[in-house]
């Protein structure tokens, strides 16, 4: 794997923000408005149908609107499994497990897929980094900590595009 390295002028993030919304399961670290528009970025306009499977408050659907029709599942478990022209996503990461199942299942459903995930997910584990090297990783995207105030949990953006065998651009976000 070849890697390139570039940094990326953004503007400065705003606070993180946690929600404990009564009667639902969205708690926890959301992603930031900056992040969700870098991510909707990567998507060309008019992208189709694109799949938000773990939708939280919302922030990358309303980042996602002007790009395509965005599709957010209650429960993407419980969804019918189909086809995707994009996927945009920041799963779980508690437990992580969750995350990658939902990172694998959507390797099934598209060819095109923009992760925020821990930077464990590719320094952790031979098989995944394999299989997401194998799948098509574009670029890596290296979020600094300061991204989600308070989490431990240091982050990156996935750029994968089934197929693609090129060399992998490593981007560092700044702010």
């Amino acid at each position: 794997m070849i890697i390139e390295s570039t940094n990326i002028d953004l503007p400065q993030n705003p606070p993180l923000l946690i929600a404990d919304v009564s009667g639902s399961s969205i708690a926890g670290f959301q992603t930031p408005e900056t992040v969700c528009n870098y991510m909707s970025s990567f998507l060309p306009d008019n992208a189709g149908t694109i799949l938000e499977p773990t939708s939280g408050l919302g922030n990358l659907v309303k980042a996602l609107k002007h790009k395509g029709t965005v599709i957010e599942p209650q429960d993407f478990f419980a969804m019918e499994k189909q086809r995707f022209d994009w996927v945009v996503m920041n799963p779980p990461f508690t437990p992580m497990a969750k995350g990658y199942k939902i990172l694998y299942e959507c390797m099934e459903m598209s060819d095109n897929i923009i992760a925020l995930m821990p930077w464990l997910t590719m320094i952790n584990g031979q098989k995944r980094t394999s299989d997401i090297i194998e799948f098509g990783l574009v670029s890596i995207t290296h979020l600094p900590r300061s991204i989600f105030n308070g989490a431990r949990v240091q982050t990156c953006i996935l750029q994968m595009s089934k197929g693609y065998n090129g060399k992998t651009e490593f981007l560092n976000y700044c702010h």
